[in-house]
C-alpha cells in the first residue's frame, strides 16, 4: 500500500513539472511575439523613409533627432564660401577697360586718342570773340588708383585752344593746353576731371563722353567738356563749353 502511494506521488510531481515547463515556454513565446509586433522608434523612422503615411508620427522630428538640422548648416556653408570668394576677388588686377593690342605687355591698358573740339557756349567776356576748331592728343597711362575698389585711370593731354577778338578791341587768347586728367571708364560712358595750364593760366576741366567701338581695339568717343580758367589777361576769369570728338586705339 505504501509503495503504491509513493509511486502515485512521484507520478503527480512529474506531471506538475511538465505543466510548469509548458507554461514557461508559452509565456516566453508570447513575449517574443509581443516584442516583434511592437516596433521601436528606429523602425518607425525607417518606415517613414520608406513612405509611411501615419499622420500621428512626426517623421521630421525623428530625422532632426537622429541627424540634426541639416537644412540650417547648408546656407551657412554657402555664405562662408561666398565670403571667401569675395575676399579672394577683392582688388583683382585689372589691365584696362578693354582688350589691347599688346596683351600681357607693358603697353596693355593704355590708349592714344586724337581729339577735335570747338566751343559752343562761352562766358560773357568771350561772346564777341571768335573760336576755331582745336586739336589735341590724349594718352591714357597704364597707372591706376582705387577708390572704394573702383579703378580710376590717369591720362595726359596736349591740345590747342584759340579765341580771337575783333570788337571792341583786338586781341587773342590762344596757345597750348597741358592737362593732367583722372577718368572713370565704364562699359560705354566715362567721366573725366582734370587740371592744367592753358597758355600759362591755371585752369580746370570736367568732361562726360560716350564711346563706341568699331572694332575690338579702336573706339570713337563723343562728349562735351567744360573749361574754367582762373585768370586771363585782360578778361579775368573765363569759361566755355565745347563739343569733342575723339578717335582712339587701345594699346
Amino acid at each position: 500500500m505504501e509503495i503504491v502511494l509513493l509511486s502515485s506521488m512521484i507520478n503527480s510531481g512529474h506531471m506538475l513539472s511538465v505543466i510548469l515547463l509548458m507554461t514557461l515556454m508559452v509565456t516566453t513565446t508570447s513575449g517574443q511575439e509581443s516584442a516583434i509586433s511592437e516596433p521601436d522608434s528606429l523602425i518607425v523612422v525607417e518606415q517613414g523613409f520608406g513612405g509611411g503615411n501615419d499622420s500621428n508620427v512626426d517623421y521630421d522630428a525623428y530625422v532632426k533627432e537622429l541627424y540634426g538640422d541639416t537644412q540650417q548648416l547648408k546656407p551657412k556653408a554657402t555664405e562662408e564660401k561666398t565670403a571667401t570668394s569675395m575676399e579672394s576677388n577683392k582688388r583683382e588686377k585689372r589691365t584696362g577697360p578693354a582688350p589691347g593690342l599688346f596683351v600681357n605687355g607693358r603697353l596693355n591698358g593704355m590708349h592714344i586718342a586724337i581729339n577735335g573740339a570747338s566751343p559752343f557756349a562761352v562766358a560773357e567776356q568771350l561772346t564777341s570773340w571768335y573760336s576755331y576748331i582745336d586739336v589735341g592728343v590724349t594718352i591714357k597711362t597704364a597707372y591706376e588708383v582705387y577708390v572704394e575698389d573702383i579703378p580710376i585711370y590717369t591720362m595726359f593731354e596736349v591740345s590747342t585752344f584759340s579765341f580771337e577778338n575783333s570788337y571792341p578791341q583786338g586781341g587773342t587768347f590762344a596757345g597750348m593746353a597741358y592737362i593732367f586728367e583722372a577718368t572713370r571708364i565704364g562699359d560705354n560712358a566715362a567721366a573725366v576731371v582734370g587740371f592744367g595750364l592753358w597758355d600759362g593760366n591755371l585752369g580746370s576741366m570736367l568732361e562726360a563722353n560716350y564711346r563706341l567701338r568699331p572694332t575690338k581695339n579702336t573706339f570713337l568717343r563723343v562728349g562735351t567738356r567744360g573749361v574754367l580758367i582762373s585768370n586771363v589777361e585782360p578778361l579775368g576769369s573765363a569759361w566755355w563749353f565745347e563739343l569733342r570728338v575723339s578717335m582712339g586705339l587701345e594699346l
